[in-house]
């Protein structure tokens, strides 16, 4: 190695050498200011917060429901024959006891005729039965003989059993001439009527028409077993304290609550789900049977907190955010109730010298102070 070599290696060493030393120095002085080197003295961040002030906050749960009648008939024929007159018309709305159809009655009629007639000679006959019955039993055994009395008594429960006979026939007689009027056994609005007079129908034939109630009318919805469990165990009856509200296809709220009813019976194992039943006051028709609705459960919370979503952090033990208290920085659990928007509800107590921290927090020792930025406490969304 040349001499000249050597002494370019030797210059470029030392260069490397005091850089290294530099780096070091500034690296330590750092530690030094940061207070890592010297025991005792605190460092101090400086974080953006937000007041934490209580509100009266309504939560919401949307759910996918369906509108079903509470009450709906159809209306089948029970006799034969030919439709002698239309009442109604499709879309019409009816109550308990008005005229819908008549079936031609002339042949009903008569047979009803006939049957009171048969009734009537077998109530005669009957009359003059028990007469003659009654005037054997009179005589007595010394002026009449056992054989007259024997047939006397046949006569008399023959003619008991055939007026017995000609009754039913003539109760029977009238419910086939009832049959022939259709009546409304509902109020509510009536379908399609696609019949006109002439119509020929019969029992089989299928239904006339059908009558629907409006209202009130009923929504059924669906929650988890999870959810029903959790309504059981809050105090008070099942959705006391929530409202039932509806949003309709069109995205406006519906302006009736809803009445709970009941829930079903049993659990659909297929969804894990049980389904409730709840009525709305109709008057205008815009609950529709067989639509779909979404079903909101509102539940109003007093007093309450409300953290932003994007200032608390999920973890496997729970949400949790940052909160500072006094000159504190605290990791605080977070008591979540339901969501409103982009933001938690929370059921824990927080102070009036308490704050949300919307900043990133970075690490610190537990000799950290803490000095805060109060901004403007944002509106939830």
């Amino acid at each position: 190695m040349s001499e000249s070599f050597k002494r370019y290696f030797g210059r470029r060493l030392w260069w490397v050498v005091l850089a290294v030393i530099l780096v070091l120095t500034a690296y330590f002085a750092e530690s030094r200011e940061a207070g890592s080197a010297v025991p005792g003295k605190a460092s101090e961040i400086e974080l953006d917060v937000v007041p934490l002030k209580k509100q009266d906050v309504s939560a919401s749960t949307a759910y996918i429901g369906y509108i079903t009648p509470i009450h709906q008939v159809s209306l089948v024929p029970n006799v034969s024959g030919y439709i002698s007159e239309v009442w109604v018309e499709g879309g019409q709305d009816v109550k308990i006891g008005d005229n819908l159809l008549m079936i031609d009655p002339r042949e009903y009629k008569a047979a009803y005729e006939a049957a009171v007639a048969t009734r009537n000679q077998a109530k005669a006959e009957f009359n003059n039965a028990k007469v003659y019955f009654d005037r054997i039993k009179k005589a007595g055994p010394k002026a009449v003989s056992k054989t007259e009395y024997d047939s006397a008594q046949a006569q008399f429960l023959a003619a008991e059993a055939s007026l017995a006979a000609a009754g039913a026939d003539m109760q029977k007689a009238k419910v086939m001439l009832d049959y022939t009027l259709l009546q409304a056994s509902i109020n509510g609005t009536v379908g399609n009527v696609a019949l006109t007079p002439g119509n020929y129908v019969a029992p089989g034939s299928g239904a006339l028409l059908s009558i629907v109630q409006y209202d009130p009318i009923r929504v059924v919805f669906s929650i988890s077993d999870k959810e029903y469990l959790d309504l059981l165990n809050s105090d008070g009856p099942l959705l006391e304290n929530q409202k039932i509200r509806l949003r309709l296809a069109d995205g406006r709220l519906y302006g009736e609550a809803g009445v709970f009813q009941f829930t079903d019976n049993r659990i659909n194992n297929s969804t894990n789900s049980i389904a409730i039943y709840a009525d709305f006051k109709n008057p205008g028709k815009e609950l529709v049977a067989n639509a779909y609705v979404d079903v909101l459960l509102e539940k109003e919370y007093k007093n309450a907190f409300l953290i932003a979503q994007n200032h608390a952090a999920l973890t496997p033990e729970g949400t949790f955010a940052y909160i500072v208290r006094g000159k504190r920085l605290v990791k605080t659990k977070l008591d979540v109730l339901a969501s409103v928007g982009n933001s938690y509800v929370v059921g824990n107590k927080f102070g009036a010298d308490e704050y949300l921290v919307i900043d990133k927090v970075p690490s610190i020792t537990p000799q950290t102070k803490v000095k805060i930025r109060v901004q403007p406490q944002q509106e939830h969304k």
